[in-house]
């Protein structure tokens, strides 16, 4: 018998703040933490504009393990862990260490460039040339640890000495939505009692910007309260924002003998692949549409169960035009009636923790009765013509949500979570 499947802690961490309250209570009152880059001077970018974590801790948590050994991807990750963990109360009640584990996306795969100065900063030229030449090399071992990809799941089971599964997800935007998928899944198969799942990403960074300028992706706009307008119809790209996200997931059986508080029940996880383009969403909807389907016939839910959507809406031409499709065809003419908004207008491109982001808005919305706005959404596109809550965030009965990453290399998850009742 398939166990169900609980919401019983949350942490987040944005260009809004350090913690869950801090971030919601921004994001639900229209603020934006997209700035100037100040990690360096961004004069001769044609994107000038991020939405940074100014501070993060210095301290990991792990005494045995110095800050510089993790990324700042991990650095960022480690404290939402924590957040999720004792709103769990897992601190003060907790699992068998073998019987939770811990699941992440990250963006391991895109260039870090201050990985590659570290790597070639440290030899002359004719080693550095051999070392080029033969793909080889012996820089300092945190500097391999922080290239790693599995430190920002194995940093955190380290701190909270968890011993149950753990592994990573890079599938770029969708990543973190695909850990807590696949995490979803080994508690329903009863493989496990809990699982921390979420993810995490630091991409702001002189190549990064580049890179991602060069595909054509991002805003050149150099106005914050212009530059990420999700479903507006002058919206000419996304922002790059850092941003790390955990949620904890138990069984009902384990959440109730330990009189855990249950935000939600996630229902149903939907994963499907655009076998397309390696930036560009489907030219129809459909790979989109079977994916938030998928979620919502795994959790026996009807269409018209569902309230709002946290949608990817990316703030460029072809994404949001084509969520809007997909929405339309799965929804029908109940389409019209859901809320659906996007973050970000306001927290950026979080890119590998876009997807927790969007479940911590879903569950959010449910508990408080609010749907998030999408902000600078001021000139309306034929093409997105649903309700995106523009604006102004406002108050409603949410007993269903869906919670949409779309990434490139077209990779979609969709998860869908209803409020809990206590049946």
């Amino acid at each position: 018998m398939s166990q169900r499947v609980m919401i019983t802690g949350l942490g987040w961490a944005t260009s809004l703040g350090p913690n869950l309250d801090t971030c919601w209570r921004k994001l639900i009152a229209g603020e934006s933490g997209i700035r100037p880059i100040s990690f360096w001077d961004p004069s001769s970018y044609t994107t000038k504009l991020a939405a940074e974590i100014r501070d993060i801790p210095k301290d990991t948590g792990l005494d045995s393990l110095p800050a510089s050994w993790c990324r700042r991807s991990a650095r960022l990750f480690l404290p939402v862990v924590r957040e999720a963990f004792c709103s769990a109360r897992l601190d003060v009640a907790p699992i068998a260490p073998d019987d939770i584990g811990i699941a992440a996306g990250t963006s391991i795969n895109y260039i870090d460039h201050r990985l590659i100065r570290e790597y070639f900063s440290r030899w002359d030229k004719a080693t550095q040339r051999l070392a080029f030449d033969l793909g080889m090399g012996e820089p300092r071992p945190e500097v391999l640890a922080r290239r790693a990809g599995g430190t920002i799941v194995s940093a955190p089971a380290r701190m909270l000495c968890l011993r149950g599964p753990c592994f990573a997800a890079d599938t770029a935007c969708a990543a973190s939505s695909h850990a807590i998928g696949e995490a979803y899944r080994l508690i329903r198969r009863g493989k496990v009692s809990a699982m921390i799942a979420g993810g995490s990403a630091a991409l702001i960074a002189p190549l990064s910007i580049i890179a991602f300028s060069l595909l054509g992706a991002l805003s050149r706009s150099t106005d914050p309260s212009e530059a990420s307008r999700p479903f507006d119809r002058l919206r000419d790209g996304f922002v790059m924002g850092e941003g790390a996200g955990a949620i904890v997931l138990e069984s009902l059986t384990s959440a109730q003998s330990r009189g855990a508080r249950i935000y939600g029940e996630l229902v149903g996880y939907g994963s499907t692949s655009n076998a397309g383009s390696l930036t560009d969403p489907s030219a129809d909807g459909v790979p989109e549409a079977r994916a938030m389907a998928a979620a919502l016939a795994e959790g026996r839910i009807a269409p018209q169960e569902i309230d709002y959507i946290a949608a990817h809406g990316t703030s460029t031409q072809k994404n949001d035009a084509v969520e809007t499709r997909a929405i339309k065809q799965v929804f029908g003419d109940h389409a019209r009636r859901l809320l659906v908004s996007s973050n970000k207008g306001q927290i950026g491109h979080t890119i590998s923790a876009a997807g927790v982001s969007n479940v911590i808005c879903a569950v959010q919305a449910i508990n408080e009765g609010i749907a998030p706005p999408t902000m600078n959404l001021r000139n309306p596109d034929a093409e997105c013509d649903l309700d995106y809550v523009p604006n102004q965030s406002r108050r409603s009965g949410i007993r269903g949500a869906l919670a949409n990453a779309f990434s490139f290399g077209g990779q979609n998850a969709a998860l869908a979570i209803r409020a809990w009742e206590g049946a």
